[in-house]
């Protein structure tokens, strides 16, 4: 048990704060995204006493589930803009749900109840 309590926080990898983000999942319900796709919305961490700013990226992303336990448990998944998503959600990640099995489920069998 020691061990393995060394090993997990001698491989933690250190990510800038603006560069990472604590999200809550949820499946694609609308079956829009293709497998290995993702949505993603998030606010922006500026500071604005005006409104507040939600960006939603597009391109590459790593993501994982908390607590990340297996280097198999990173995925490396395509984020796209779906217009009819961004009212849905704020904060978090849409996974698809078509495919033989939802990117969700390969990151160490998690099925989106609560996982971060």
């Amino acid at each position: 048990e020691i061990c393995r309590k060394n090993f997990l926080i001698r491989n933690k990898i250190p990510l800038p704060v603006n560069e990472a983000r604590c999200l809550f999942g949820i499946a694609d319900e609308t079956g829009t995204l293709k497998p290995g796709e993702c949505f993603i919305q998030y606010r922006s961490l500026e500071n604005s006493s005006t409104s507040e700013k939600y960006i939603v990226p597009t391109g590459t992303v790593l993501v994982t589930k908390n607590p990340c336990l297996h280097p198999g448990d990173i995925r490396k998944i395509k984020v796209v803009y779906v217009p009819k998503l961004q009212s849905c959600i704020r904060d978090g990640i849409v996974f698809s749900t078509n495919g033989h099995r939802p990117s969700f489920n390969e990151m160490a069998g998690a099925d989106l109840d609560g996982d971060q």
